[in-house]
């Protein structure tokens, strides 16, 4: 899976045959507090991502403001950090299903977060090196090359951010320590000989690495916007409110100020009927929502100019005050299920649904009526799918909010014969059923079918243990005649059950246990 580029001195090849032996030692003695050190270094990096994504959605939004002032100027590099973000959150997202399908590999019922065969040395490069000819490693070098050579051509040969970009998204191989030492891959290092944990917190290191040099690429495009070009040339009040939305018993807020401003005076404002507080030149209004429907109101911000003379910016405003709405929802149920349809109702009070728009990470979704149908892509049961909602208020998307939930598998169906489990049955009546069907839960909402794909029929008789096994879900000729051969008391057993659902794996049923009445 990985070597030198020459061939090998006989050296080398000693060299080589000690690093397996060594590592072969390691894979029998890799201890709980290493895998749990892993573990840690995993979390810390996953709340430093944390944190640098914070730190990338007030960039954006810093944007959005400069963008407001002056959208001649700022709309092209907007733009460029828009790209930034498309091709981050793309190379992030692939990450993040290597993960899944990992996990998936080694514990099918386990999660990113929580899974057995930490200490598995063999899934990682396997899926990575030695499948498909190591082509997700190709890819996925490919992806990273590429989101280099974007922040590369947005950096104005920042000599700092380039070294810093190029280290920190390096796909170089390891260059050896010593003279003779074996040359190792990229994808070596992130997948061989390690184990499970160890793979995961490289992966989220490359993770977290996406989102540090999107920080930092989209915190120098900021710097490219020269304020001087809308500070002074046109001097224009602000409003900026909490909602557009207010709940009638609730209040009204909003920052209101001018977009220029000189720090050796504060601007004075004049509303009318209200008084607002004002700090660092900024006024806080509060208007008490006591009636619902449209509302307006209007004011001035007065400041001295050049001349000693007051100036006068006229200032309006409207809101919107609504009766109150609850949400109320279980967190426990926030749950799509794999392969599914799930019907879901998606809607903000006050706004109509085709100013409603909904993005959704690891899933797709159809809208139909005013419900959307949402399918999570195949693969990520145990995995999580947020939806975000946006909607168009005042002629411009806002964010609104988003929702997590979890992506579960469809649990088993239950096998039945006659609709029952388990119990005393006639043997006229076993013999006048067709076979063996499977039914989903009462507790499970959904109607779907699976088809039962294989079932072995087996007693004991005259002394010997005696079996028949159909290969779909009907009694077969050889079963019917086993059953006819038994007498009253004695036990029927339906074994090795096996059916096939709307996602197309196969599901162990377990045995159904009938005593001839």
């Amino acid at each position: 899976m990985s070597g030198g580029n020459c061939p090998e001195t006989p050296r080398q090849k000693m060299i080589g045959m000690m690093y397996l032996f060594l590592t072969a030692m390691l894979a029998l003695n890799v201890s709980g507090e290493l895998l749990k050190a892993f573990q840690l270094v995993d979390e810390s990096i996953q709340q430093s991502i944390s944190t640098v994504n914070s730190k990338n959605e007030l960039l954006y939004t810093k944007f959005a403001i400069a963008e407001q002032s002056n959208p001649a100027k700022v709309k092209s590099v907007r733009e460029e950090a828009d790209l930034i973000k498309a091709a981050a959150d793309s190379l992030y997202n692939q990450i993040y299903a290597l993960k899944v399908l990992m996990v998936k590999t080694v514990d099918s019922e386990g999660t990113v977060d929580n899974f057995v065969g930490a200490d598995n040395q063999d899934v990682a490069p396997q899926i990575m090196i030695t499948e498909k000819d190591g082509a997700r490693s190709k890819e996925l070098k490919k992806k990273i090359e590429e989101y280099k050579s974007l922040l590369l051509s947005l950096v104005d040969g920042d000599s700092t951010l380039v070294e810093n970009i190029n280290r920190t998204l390096s796909t170089e191989s390891e260059t050896p320590s010593q003279k003779g030492d074996i040359k190792r891959s990229w994808e070596s290092q992130k997948f061989e000989h390690l184990p499970l944990s160890a793979s995961f917190a490289l992966m989220t290191s490359i993770m977290s690495n996406i989102r540090t040099t999107q920080a930092d690429v989209v915190s120098h495009l900021l710097t490219k916007i020269d304020e001087g070009d809308f500070k002074f040339n046109k001097i224009e009040s602000i409003v900026i409110p909490n909602s557009e939305y207010v709940i009638r018993g609730g209040q009204y807020t909003a920052k209101i100020l001018l977009a220029a401003r000189d720090t050796l005076q504060d601007p004075r404002f004049e509303i009318g009927g209200y008084m607002p507080d004002v700090v660092n030149g900024k006024a806080l209004l509060k208007i008490p929502a006591t009636s619902i429907g449209p509302k307006n109101w209007k004011g001035q911000i007065i400041m001295k100019g050049p001349d000693g003379k007051d100036r006068f910016y006229p200032i309006e405003h409207s809101y919107n005050v609504i009766e109150p709405n609850v949400v109320i929802s279980a967190t426990k149920m926030n749950v799509l299920y794999e392969a599914l349809e799930n019907p879901m109702e998606i809607s903000v009070p006050g706004i109509n649904s085709d100013q409603i728009s909904v993005s959704m990470t690891n899933a797709t979704y159809r809208k139909v009526g005013s419900q959307y149908i949402v399918k999570p892509n195949p693969g990520f049961a145990g995995g999580k799918a947020m939806i975000s909602v946006s909607a168009k208020i005042n002629d411009r998307m806002q964010s609104l909010g988003s929702m997590e939930y979890r992506i579960k598998r469809v649990p088993n169906p239950v096998a039945m014969v006659n609709n029952q489990q388990e119990g005393k049955i006639r043997k006229n009546t076993l013999l006048a059923q067709s076979g063996v069907f499977a039914e989903m839960g009462e507790d499970f909402d959904f109607d779907l079918e699976f088809d039962v794909t294989q079932f072995t029929v087996s007693t004991i008789k005259n002394g010997f243990y005696v079996s028949e096994t159909s290969s779909n879900n009907k009694f077969t000729d050889a079963q019917r005649d086993l059953i006819k051969g038994v007498g009253i008391g004695s036990r029927v057993f339906f074994e090795d059950v096996r059916a096939v659902g709307p996602d197309k794996r196969t599901r162990k049923l377990g045995t159904l246990t009938f005593v001839i009445d």
